[in-house]
């Protein structure tokens, strides 16, 4: 067998591969090759940010100081104004951070092996400003509820104007842009009319989504609330949508917690967040109980460890809020269950991100057709999946 045919063989084999643990099962080598790979990557990246990050650099003698762990609970606001419902940096969150040493002028956290985060703990010089966060009183807040027939409200983007898609499905009366393809960092518009920017009939419900990069939901937080949607043509928008992941501090998640409740208020949103993480009660989303569009985020939960909080999430929220309250996913690859009416739009970017660089909705390539026809094949065959939702 010559080296075209034999890689064009290998190929055909791994296309019909479509889990990691078929892989592991036919191919123990090869996936455990894949393994060792990633945590190499994971180590460099931890490397890195020691090397290049400050807040990463060995400890220096007398600016610094092991990790309190729960004694820093007794000078936090959470505990002494909240009853104690952050159990602060505890042994295992401890364990899991990449410093665990506190400096005297720090303003920054990696802990959890991401990206550092500006004054997530309880301890940073900018605590007395996050402060002022939880003393802000959030009223119950539930705007009108929002109407949309098609269960399916797909994502599109500019780039894609040019094949008309919104033209070929009449049927779906919602679609929805990501903020960072629409605005700059200035909150600045980029067309003075965004349904037209998008190629989408004014006849359409447009929704602003706020699934973007941290220094967005930054400049939504100062900006939201002076912004004009309604004048740009977007019907419908999200409110800042704030990291809450289990490997940031629990000082942290809370802040944001609150902040996404005091945004959808300031911002007038159609909508609001629901995400606890790991250490968020139930009672601390109490204002929003009674919003009738909810926002439940599937993404970026590949773990296993995250697929289950995010299982928990949906069994408390579909439990927690009344059944006329509808839920709006963000798209993952698979959905978690809820009671039967329960009312479920799916927000799916998956169609458009496997057919902008020529794949089909199962992630194949896809030769034979135009990108402007694969995406209209993707998107139909979501349709056919969600068709009683339609």
């Amino acid at each position: 067998m010559d080296r075209r045919k034999g890689t064009e063989r290998i190929r055909a084999e791994l296309d019909g591969i479509r889990t990691f643990r078929q892989l592991k099962e036919r191919y123990p080598a090869l996936a455990q090759a894949m393994i060792e790979r990633e945590r190499e990557k994971g180590q460099y990246a931890v490397n890195y940010s020691v090397q290049h990050s400050v807040g990463f650099q060995k400890p220096i003698e007398g600016q610094s100081w092991p990790c309190p762990g729960s004694d820093l609970c007794s000078t936090c606001s959470l505990s002494r104004e909240m009853g104690g419902h952050c159990g602060g940096c505890d042994v295992e969150y401890f364990h899991r951070c990449q410093k665990h040493h506190c400096y005297s002028s720090c303003d920054t956290c990696g802990g959890g092996r991401h990206s550092p985060v500006a004054a997530c703990c309880g301890r940073s010089p900018r605590r007395e400003k996050w402060d002022e966060v939880f003393d802000i009183d959030v009223q119950p807040y539930a705007p009108p509820p929002i109407l949309i027939n098609c269960h399916l409200i797909p994502v599109i983007i500019p780039r894609i104007v040019k094949y008309g898609i919104p033209d070929s499905f009449p049927e779906i009366d919602a679609w929805a842009v990501p903020v960072h393809k629409v605005m700059n960092l200035k909150g600045e518009f980029r067309s003075s009319d965004i349904k037209d920017f998008l190629g989408l009939p004014k006849d359409r419900k447009l929704i602003l989504s706020t699934s973007a990069p941290d220094n967005y939901m930054e400049m939504l937080w100062k900006k939201g609330e002076f912004l004009d949607y309604q004048g740009h043509g977007i019907d419908y928008w999200f409110p800042a949508h704030f990291s809450i992941y289990d490997n940031d501090s629990k000082y942290y998640q809370f802040a944001n917690a609150k902040r996404q409740q005091i945004n959808a208020f300031r911002a007038r949103s159609q909508f609001v967040w629901f995400r606890l993480g790991e250490h968020i009660p139930i009672e601390f989303l109490n204002p929003i109980r009674n919003a009738p569009s909810v926002l439940i985020s599937c993404q970026q939960l590949y773990s296993p460890f995250n697929r289950r909080i995010l299982e928990q999430e949906a069994r408390i929220a579909d439990e927690w809020f009344p059944t006329s309250t509808s839920f709006f996913l963000i798209r993952h690859k698979s959905l978690p269950s809820f009671q039967e009416n329960r009312v479920i739009y799916e927000i799916n970017t998956r169609w458009l991100m496997t057919g902008v660089v020529g794949r089909d909705i199962d992630n194949k390539p896809v030769k034979s057709m135009s990108i402007g026809d694969i995406l209209v094949s993707n998107l139909r065959e979501v349709m056919k999946i969600l068709s009683t939702r339609c």
